[in-house]
């Protein structure tokens, strides 16, 4: 079990809600005004375009990405433009990409933003590059051709730890908000 003292618990929280540094994908991502006012953008970056498409329309059709919003990319440049842009909270990658390589998008954009959940799409052969993928801290990985299913089972796995994300720091913030009014009072 971890102890955390009161001064800890106080600095992450200001390192999570005030700053720019490395927690500051949490509050970007999961951050919330109220309860009720969540969207999770999901992006699929993929040079087929096809991919693309199909990922959205099965999972848009499932109740639980209902209220999602969904992006997509077709080269490594243009996914790094619209990480900034759009906060996905889940991207599914390809490893393979005309301009650059999947792998480095999954480790440059976890640095900055750890808390992404990145599902790797690769080829048969290229099973060695997902579990480095998975190394670098994706989630998951599928296989192509795409089994939807599991595609669909990966990423309601995904979409449930970042809901239990958010719920962890929604509570941490009400009550850093209580504690605040309590304190003011």
């Amino acid at each position: 079990m971890i102890v955390v003292d009161q001064t800890f618990h106080q600095n992450f929280l200001f390192i999570v809600y005030n700053t720019n540094t490395l927690y500051y994908s949490l509050r970007r991502i999961w951050m919330k005004t109220n309860q009720e006012s969540r969207k999770i953008t999901i992006m699929t970056v993929d040079d087929e375009p096809e991919i693309i498409k199909s990922i959205e329309r099965y999972l848009r059709f499932q109740p639980q990405f209902s209220d999602v919003n969904f992006v997509g990319a077709q080269s490594f440049d243009a996914a790094l433009s619209m990480l900034e842009d759009e906060n996905p909270a889940i991207i599914f990658q390809d490893i393979n990409l005309p301009d650059g390589n999947g792998l480095q998008f999954v480790k440059q954009a976890k640095k900055k933003y750890p808390m992404i959940q990145f599902i790797v799409i690769t080829g048969a052969s290229d099973l060695d590059r997902a579990m480095e993928a998975l190394s670098f801290g994706a989630a998951d990985y599928v296989k192509k051709p795409l089994a939807m299913e599991l595609v669909g089972r990966i990423a309601t796995e995904a979409l449930g730890r970042c809901d239990r994300w958010g719920e962890l720091l929604w509570e941490e913030y009400l009550s850093e908000e209580e504690a605040g009014e309590n304190s003011e009072g």
